[in-house]
């Protein structure tokens, strides 16, 4: 299982600040602790080379790709199974994109190598459109052997929709992108019309702090573009498995607080959301049946300097999410001793106009099956007097021979907690707020 960001953009990119060069972007993927980012520059691949290398040395994997603006002003994702593939179509962009960049208007468009050295400025006008229509920019990603996704469909100016008002019947896209501004839930519910499209979820970065704002999670072999394209075709059993924004959605703090049970030696967790709208309450708890936690860890364990993990230097999952409690009127109380294992309980004011999105609870739940097949996962979800209970457990026996992890347990756990998610909200008559 990876955590990818596909849409980042360096300092080549007009629009992009100075110190995204391919260093300060690497850097920022680590810091996020995400396993692949995209560079996707519009209409240019000149600094993917610097960020691949720069990849290396910190064990980040870069998918070569490129934004590429039709003559229609839409913006295309391309993502190349190598750099040759990202210099073929580099060729053909150029030859279609007129103009020259005045840096003073649009903004210098730095090429920099691995060590934050600036090489030189790109003369061409990299923000502008180029004369090749969408259908033909699509077509010359196939051409070298590349996916197009239609970028952040979600916006107005850039996105397909927004442009075309449509997506043209026949356009042999790979999938849709959503940016930050849009949970993967609601994008499913807006656009039911293009659901034959898988979805992914990515930052557009343009700025180090930005970059794994947004994310996708696939389960793949290795996260490269040939991994990510039979992903987006559900071949081989690759999967998407989902999407979010980890700063901002609840059921990806869930996650960061479950992945820390299990590196802790937990086997079994249960995860519970309580919501009484009435009572204007929206209650979360996790608890695991790992070894526990001291007097120490557990007086430190909401400070975010201190952590148990390897994986990052600052474990921000529990201080983000008790900042989040508060901020919606609630609060957040851990409960653990040594070879009890930890209760996290949260609380917040439903209605609360800060109270942070619940997001996508299904990424949450296929990133923890189809990262550890072998965790007993228990998961309640109430709304008033409805609710939707899930044990994987049950599934395992229900599959017979088949593994929880395999195509056929994936599509099973995601068959199973859209069909409860989607019939508690409506059986609850629509009283849960609308999450955007």
């Amino acid at each position: 299982m990876y955590a990818l960001d596909l849409h980042t953009h360096t300092c080549l990119s007009p629009c992009a600040e100075l110190d995204m060069h391919p260093a300060g972007l690497v850097g920022a993927a680590v810091r996020a602790t995400l396993d692949a980012v995209a560079v996707c520059d519009h209409n240019s691949a000149e600094n993917i080379a610097a960020t691949q290398r720069a990849g290396r040395s910190g064990s980040l994997a870069v998918i070569p790709g490129m934004e590429v603006t039709s003559e229609e002003e839409v913006h295309i994702l391309g993502l190349f199974p190598d750099l040759e593939s990202a210099l073929a179509m580099q060729s053909r962009v150029y030859r279609s994109l007129p103009g020259r960049n005045d840096p003073d208007v649009f903004g210098m468009q730095v090429v920099a190598d691995e060590y934050a050295q600036v090489l030189g400025f790109n003369d061409c006008l990299l923000s502008g459109a180029t004369t090749m229509s969408v259908e033909r920019v699509v077509s010359s990603i196939h051409g070298v052997g590349g996916i197009a996704v239609a970028s952040h469909v979600d916006r107005e100016r850039f996105g397909i929709i927004g442009q075309l008002g449509m997506i043209p019947a026949g356009l042999a896209l790979d999938g849709l992108e959503v940016s930050a501004r849009t949970s993967l839930p609601a994008a499913r519910t807006r656009y039911a019309r293009e659901v034959e499209y898988p979805l992914l979820c990515n930052s557009d970065a343009h700025e180090p702090k930005d970059v794994g704002r947004a994310l996708t999670y696939m389960f793949l072999q290795e996260p490269t573009t040939t991994e990510v394209a039979m992903a987006l075709a559900g071949r081989n059993g690759r999967k998407i498995l989902g999407g979010g924004r980890p700063m901002e959605d609840l059921a990806l703090h869930i996650l960061d607080i479950a992945q820390n049970s299990i590196e802790a030696g937990a086997t079994e967790l249960d995860i519970e959301l309580a919501e009484e709208i009435a009572a204007d309450q929206f209650v979360i708890e996790v608890r695991d049946n790992g070894p526990g936690m001291d007097a120490e860890s557990l007086a430190r364990a909401t400070d975010p300097f201190f952590t148990t993990r390897k994986t990052r230097r600052v474990g921000l999952g529990l201080p983000l999410l008790a900042e989040a409690a508060r901020a919606a009127g609630g609060g957040l109380s851990i409960d653990s001793k040594p070879g009890a294992g930890v209760r996290v309980r949260a609380t917040f004011r439903h209605g609360h106009i800060d109270r942070a999105p619940l997001g996508d609870i299904e990424t949450t739940l296929m990133v923890l099956v189809a990262g550890h097949p072998d965790l007993r996962l228990r998961f309640r979800h109430k709304i008033g007097e409805r609710e939707f209970e899930l044990d994987s457990g049950d599934l395992r026996a229900a599959l017979e021979d088949a593994e929880l992890g395999s195509p056929e347990g994936l599509a099973l756990l995601r068959e199973t907690i859209r069909r409860g998610e989607s019939g508690l909200a409506r059986e609850a008559g629509g009283q849960a707020r609308s999450e955007s």
